[in-house]
């Protein structure tokens, strides 16, 4: 493992794919702040498993349903990175049902609030600690691009995450700030791992893909650890699909 006096803040990876995510920022050197929303036990665990491979994390909590949380971490993130941040990582999020005929108010105000209020602010709010050069990756997902499951507020409000980082990348372009998004398709995570264990799940998640598997955590990590690095220096804008081909 090289280590890199390089940082990376994750939202929500305290577990699924935002833990597989600092596991793997963290191989790749990165000293890693792991964030929590409500259960600091999960972090403990993922930033005990980063140190036991050789890795370094720091643990950050704050519930994203505070539309306060948003400054408050951020100052937080701030004090622990006092030679800035080189990689943020927008990952938490959200997905209760929430069709058009049944989703109540209080559903989609939390849905907006965590996976589009949170992220814009905390965006806003680590600007002036992004080193020139960083790279911020947010993830979006299937849904904004492809009408499945009962999750039309998830949906839509994903579709404006897209936009968003285009937005961003223009604006950040000038400092050299790259931003993107990785967009998956159902992965075994969550209160989903689960369903995608049955036959039936299994069945109907690999019936769309081109790779005839159920994605995992550390699929969705390695892509977006791609993205945090050199290699995907001249990648800015995008919204990359990590869906086994879910979207041929």
């Amino acid at each position: 493992m090289e280590v890199t006096d390089r940082t990376a803040f994750v939202t929500g990876s305290s577990q699924g794919i935002g833990a597989a995510t600092a596991k793997a920022l963290a191989a790749d050197g990165y000293r890693v702040i792991v964030h929590y929303g409500g259960n600091r036990a999960l972090a403990e665990e993922v930033a005990r498993e980063i140190g036991e491979a050789g890795g370094r994390a720091e643990i950050v909590g704050g519930d994203l349903s505070d539309p306060d949380t948003p400054e408050v971490l951020a100052a937080q993130v701030a004090d622990l990175c006092p030679d800035g941040l080189h990689a943020l990582v927008l990952n938490a999020a959200i997905m209760p049902p929430s069709d058009i005929a049944t989703c109540s108010p209080e559903v989609f105000d939390r849905i907006y609030t965590i996976n589009l209020r949170a992220p814009f602010f905390l965006l806003q709010h680590l600007a002036p600690v992004l080193v020139d050069g960083a790279s911020v990756v947010f993830v979006s997902s299937l849904t904004a691009r492809r009408v499945t499951g009962n999750v039309a507020a998830y949906g839509s409000l994903k579709a404006a995450t897209e936009s968003l980082v285009r937005r961003a990348a223009s604006e950040f372009g000038p400092r050299w700030i790259r931003v993107n998004a990785v967009a998956p398709a159902t992965t075994a995570t969550g209160p989903i791992a689960p369903w995608t264990e049955t036959e039936e799940g299994r069945a109907i998640t690999i019936a769309v893909q081109a790779l005839k598997r159920v994605a995992q955590p550390e699929d969705i990590a390695d892509a977006i650890s791609l993205l945090c690095s050199d290699k995907a220096r001249w990648i800015t804008g995008a919204v990359i699909p990590v869906d086994g081909g879910a979207m041929l």
